[in-house]
């Protein structure tokens, strides 16, 4: 079955918005391309992750490439999406390929957080219940 989600999510190509997160992650980490570019080759070397094909190493060549949101052929793997969000530290070109989907990813401490609420509300279903009880008695 498809999922109905016409005006909710106008597409599932999700490449533009991955590359324009890209783009602003790398805005906002303070670092040069060229640094990140030498830094994700150095990630990818000590997890043994190859970010090409080839001889495994990103160019700046193919690195502009990936960022190049009017270029929908050359796109970022999901091997070098995860070592380019963890070397620019952040997670919204990941969020934008789950968005469509109607998820969001969250960190620990947002995580943390959700169960928190949950068990709060647990709490307070709990003590209505027991209000309830002790009405009767």
């Amino acid at each position: 079955m498809i999922p109905q989600l016409l005006f909710d999510h106008p597409t599932y190509n999700v490449i533009k918005p991955v590359k324009r997160a890209m783009v602003a992650a790398l805005a906002a980490c303070g670092q040069s391309r060229e640094q990140v570019v030498d830094q994700m080759n150095e990630l990818a070397d000590q997890y043994g992750v190859r970010l090409i094909k080839g001889n495994g190493k990103l160019s700046m060549e193919t690195f502009e490439k990936w960022l190049n949101i009017n270029d929908m052929e050359r796109v970022v793997n999901i091997k070098g999406l995860v070592i380019f969000c963890a070397i620019t530290g952040g997670i919204d070109p990941l969020q934008e390929m789950v968005k469509p989907l109607g998820f969001a990813i969250v960190g620990d401490k947002d995580a943390k957080l959700l169960d928190w609420a949950r068990l709060y509300h647990k709490g307070k279903k709990a003590r209505e219940a027991m209000k309830r009880i002790e009405a009767e008695l």
